[in-house]
């Protein structure tokens, strides 16, 4: 009887096992991708992807969160030793936070003050509240309301002449 058992239980198994093995043989492994996003399944386009190189760019709403690759730009105004204002003649100006342990350059020294044009890479965050800023840049109130109202900050993490 316990043969019986065996046959009665053991073929229909090897049968269903026969058949997953088939149905995966037939779909394949899955296909290998790179730059595709979420679940979309749509590779993201080159601009959404690539450093921001233009400080016009840094103002629009999409940019916080990407990097930004700003080469040559001028320095307006240095508020503080990590606290700077960059942008060309008629552009809007952009505030821009170094980092603590930013990386500069070993090529040439960087000099840091209006008028020079230097490289700066870094990430594109959002800008807090005028009091916020007041508190956490130590920055007058002027200052910290025009730094609200530009919406978006640079955070320097390498600095290059």
């Amino acid at each position: 009887m316990s043969r019986r058992v065996v046959v009665r239980l053991g073929v229909p198994a090897l049968v269903v096992a026969a058949l997953a093995v088939i149905a995966l043989w037939r779909v394949g492994p899955p296909p290998v991708s790179t730059g595709e996003v979420g679940t979309a399944g749509v590779p993201a386009p080159e601009g959404v992807t690539a450093p921001l190189t233009a400080v016009a760019d840094m103002l629009t709403s999409n940019a916080v969160g990407r990097k930004a690759s700003l080469e040559r730009v001028p320095i307006r105004e240095r508020v503080a030793d990590r606290y700077l204002w960059i942008g060309g003649g008629d552009e809007r100006p952009v505030f821009a936070v170094i980092d603590e342990d930013v990386k500069v350059g070993t090529e040439h020294s960087v000099d840091l003050k209006p008028g020079q044009r230097v490289t700066l890479i870094g990430i594109v965050r959002p800008v807090p509240k005028a009091a916020e800023a007041v508190k956490q840049w130590h920055v007058s109130p002027a200052t910290g309301a025009l730094i609200e109202e530009s919406g978006t900050y640079l955070h320097v993490t390498e600095i290059r002449k």
